[in-house]
């Protein structure tokens, strides 16, 4: 596998991981809710949309950095 192409794996990789971060914080949020721990969720909701946010850009620029390659890089 090219160096590159590998670089770009694992900067998507690591992105995965991010999403399933935030789906998991999700999760908690949404159990502390129900639990009345309405001040935890409060305190959550901002860095969730930060998180959010930044996902739309490193998806962009992901796809952006993929597009770059060589075809014969691309996967």
């Amino acid at each position: 596998m090219p160096q590159r192409h590998m670089i770009a794996n694992t900067l998507a990789l690591m992105h995965q991981n991010q999403l399933a971060l935030g789906e998991s914080i999700q999760f908690i949020s949404a159990w502390c809710q129900r639990q009345g721990l309405n001040d935890l969720t409060q305190g959550l909701q901002p860095h969730m949309v930060l998180l959010t946010r930044n996902a739309l850009q490193i998806n962009d620029r992901l796809k952006d950095l993929l597009e770059c390659l060589p075809a014969s890089e691309q996967p």
